[in-house]
């Protein structure tokens, strides 16, 4: 396998190869178009060809009106973080965002801009919003994502205000292994911001933590950009977060197997409580009028 995690420097994936050999190589997002293996970045793990397609493409292949697919699958956006840009997304509720760890916390535990500040930005009905993160109250996994088990590289994070007009990921249910799935993802090796979607599969269980939050292996396609993106049903209900694959040849497409493959973690467990908990705590106080 090649170790090495995506939506970041460049330095960063070279001081990981020297740490581990069997350590993970964490992607990021999706090129909307498919491209000659030549062509792809060594990041890019392809599962037979590449089948993701831009928001207008999916929309055609499956009748989905625009309004249809903002609703169900237009809470992702681009979360950018020191030099890492990756995938997030609105997820039970309009001030959260649910991401990878390792797209907000460095090697070393600390935030990957030393000032800590970290934006979401989404596209609305109301135009581009740029949202500070507020990385202080983060919920996680855990702050040292590259030195802890692959289940731990989640992060919900809620913002400094609501993105209105958005419809946000509701939780949904447990995700189906094996089972159907839609990837939603932003952004591209380079943090070039390209959203793309795809149907695709999980494949098979990898690991399970003690409080049923669940690793799977799934055959979606990803390149650098796609961590953090969403796992999805076919409704637009959040059900889990990729994070990144494990493969003996990335940048050289081939059939979905044990040793190339793309992988995410569930909403399930400490994740599922971490949304529910950031979510509570940070709804916006309303009063009624006297």
């Amino acid at each position: 396998m090649v170790p090495s995690r995506k939506g970041e420097p460049m330095g960063a994936s070279r001081a990981i190869r020297s740490r581990a050999a069997t350590a993970l190589m964490v992607l990021a997002i999706a090129a909307p178009q498919a491209a000659p293996a030549r062509e792809l970045p060594s990041s890019a793990v392809m599962i037979d060809g590449d089948d993701r397609l831009s928001p207008a493409a999916f929309a055609e292949k499956n009748g989905l009106s625009r309004q249809q697919l903002a609703s169900r699958f237009g809470a992702t956006g681009l979360v950018r973080c020191g030099g890492a840009v990756g995938t997030g997304q609105l997820v039970g509720a309009g001030n959260v965002i649910v991401t990878a760890a390792h797209m907000l916390f460095a090697p070393d535990g600390l935030s990957r801009d030393r000032k800590a500040l970290c934006t979401f930005e989404i596209e609305t009905s109301g135009g581009r919003q740029v949202v500070p993160i507020r990385l202080a109250d983060t919920l996680c996994g855990s702050r040292e994502p590259y030195a802890d088990p692959a289940m731990r590289d989640w992060a919900v994070v809620p913002l400094e205000r609501t993105v209105p007009g958005v419809r946000p990921y509701p939780l949904g249910s447990a995700l189906k292994v094996p089972g159907r799935l839609v990837l939603v993802a932003a952004a591209r090796t380079g943090g070039v911001e390209a959203h793309s979607l795809q149907h695709c599969r999980a494949r098979v269980q990898t690991a399970r933590a003690p409080d049923g939050l669940r690793e799977v292996a799934i055959d979606c396609d990803a390149e650098g950009g796609t961590s953090g993106a969403a796992l999805l049903d076919e409704e637009g209900s959040f059900q889990g977060v990729y994070v990144g694959f494990r493969s003996a040849h990335p940048g050289q497409p081939g059939p979905f197997s044990m040793s190339h493959y793309n992988f995410g973690v569930t909403a399930e467990g400490g994740l599922r409580r971490a949304i529910m908990d950031v979510v509570s705590r940070h709804q916006p106080l309303s009063a009624a009028a006297d």
